[in-house]
């Protein structure tokens, strides 16, 4: 991802449609994963986190549990196999 290297089938991608953004937006999610993890995810930028001891933090809040929309599961999904992985999310909007 680093250096824009990735093929499609080693990525693991979720779409958020503007619905589904809004409502995380709305639910402060990127807010809480800017201060778990100290990162400036916003909607005109693009971040990553890819310490793993980032992930493991915003793992071992309660975000997921707190923060209720369609999408959370899937979005913990992707934390979990970025730690398996030792790789990152990324957030492009």
């Amino acid at each position: 991802m680093d250096y824009d290297e990735a093929t499609p089938d080693q990525l693991l991608e979720l779409v958020l449609n503007e619905s589904e953004f809004r409502k995380l937006w709305e639910a402060d999610f990127f807010e809480c994963l800017n201060i778990i993890a100290d990162v400036n995810i916003d909607d005109y930028e693009d971040e990553a986190i890819k310490e793993k001891e980032k992930l493991e933090k915003i793992l071992a809040s309660d975000i997921f549990t707190v923060i209720i929309t369609d999408k959370m599961n899937e979005i913990k999904i992707l934390f979990e196999e970025a730690v398996k992985r030792e790789t990152g999310v990324y957030f492009y909007f």
